[in-house]
């Protein structure tokens, strides 16, 4: 028994590098000893997380794979999902614009005003107004930068402050002749994206500096644009070293474009952004997120089949069908994604996981609408 623990612990990670996450929980319980140490052996537990795809960043990574294991076991019973119902009577749930996640917090736009509850107990942690009706927001969870894109085409941009849970307007952003519909905060690059149908025939993405506010370079879309991404050069989700990049959807289609860094600038020389050769049809009655990054892939929905595709090569990765034809993504891991399906009506909607690796449906939970 004393054995393991009379090892290096270079050797002792290196003796349990070579098992697998099942075993390593059998092991613990040979005895106290070997609980401990096997315990502690974070390297090893971050191993075997990664393994099957647990891969957040944490303290405790045994706990973490504990965790998430029992989570997938609850998730094939059709018991993982849980929800908490709240419905404030200070408005309506029809005026909620756009709801994103930031520092424990859930911001939702409403109207011209932006609530935060926390997480843990859903009680009000703040409210502030803005200067005008709101349509969406995008959160930078690094920097604390909140922008806001209103109904008549300016944009907003607010400091977050995590102690006090207040907001500080840093600048107003004015350009757009309609509403602006989707937004992309990239303060390591100085730079924000935001995207409208200005109107029938003019559908364009703005990139603007988002320390002065001024308008760097105007793109047009061929439809409704509908979500933008900024991809800085040498990032995980960046398919280039030495070139940063924009991911923009509209109603039928995904399209790439890049520049090149330039020393001294933050946002690099912007003015030779191109379109790369990726072009990616998608279901025109997708109004939703379009797609997710996921390690230099991209994710996105067509005609019901969740698809994965490399950014570099172009490459189709892989492809599985769904349930239902009407598919949004709503958030990936490096193994499992979630998405919502429904058939007909959203009354039948439904939350579900998939195992990307080979396109088994994990669990299903119906939406509590």
């Amino acid at each position: 028994m004393k054995m393991l623990e009379a090892l290096p612990i270079e050797l002792q990670e290196k003796i349990c590098s070579f098992l697998d996450g099942a075993t390593l929980l059998r092991a613990t319980c040979v005895s106290t000893q070997w609980n401990r140490i096997i315990s502690g052996l974070q390297m090893v537990w971050r191993q075997a997380s990664l393994r099957e795809g647990f891969g957040t960043p944490v303290k405790d990574w045994k706990l973490h794979y504990v965790t998430c294991v029992r989570l997938l076991q609850r998730l094939k019973k059709g018991k993982a999902f849980q929800h908490r119902h709240f419905a404030p009577k200070c408005f309506q749930c029809s005026d909620v614009r756009d709801v994103v996640f930031w520092n424990g917090c859930i911001l939702a736009g409403i109207k011209k005003c932006i609530r935060v509850w926390r997480v843990e107990d859903l009680k009000p942690a703040a409210v502030f107004d803005v200067p005008y009706e709101i349509f969406c927001l995008s959160v930078s969870f690094n920097n604390h930068v909140l922008g806001v894109g209103h109904y008549d085409g300016a944009i907003t941009t607010w400091l977050l402050d995590e102690v006090e849970v207040r907001a500080s307007l840093l600048q107003c952003y004015v350009g757009h002749r309609d509403n602006v519909v989707c937004l992309c905060v990239a303060p390591e690059l100085n730079l924000m994206c935001s995207g409208s149908r200005d109107s029938s025939c003019f559908r364009t993405i703005k990139l603007w500096c988002l320390g002065s506010g001024q308008l760097l370079e105007t793109l047009t879309a061929s439809g409704w644009v509908s979500q933008v991404t900024l991809l800085p050069a040498g990032s995980h989700n960046s398919p280039y070293e030495l070139r940063n990049s924009l991911l923009a959807a509209d109603q039928s289609s995904i399209r790439l474009y890049s520049w090149p860094v330039q020393h001294g600038s933050a946002y690099g020389d912007i003015d030779t952004i191109e379109a790369s050769d990726l072009s990616i049809a998608v279901d025109k009655e997708v109004s939703l997120r379009k797609f997710l990054l996921q390690e230099k892939h991209i994710m996105y929905v067509q005609d019901g089949m969740i698809v994965v595709l490399d950014l570099v090569s172009c490459a189709q990765i892989k492809c599985f069908r769904t349930e239902y034809r009407d598919v949004v993504l709503l958030a990936s891991g490096a193994r499992y994604v979630l998405v919502t399906m429904w058939e007909s009506c959203l009354k039948n909607s439904k939350l579900a996981v998939f195992n990307i690796a080979d396109g088994e449906l994990v669990g299903t939970y119906p939406m509590p609408l």
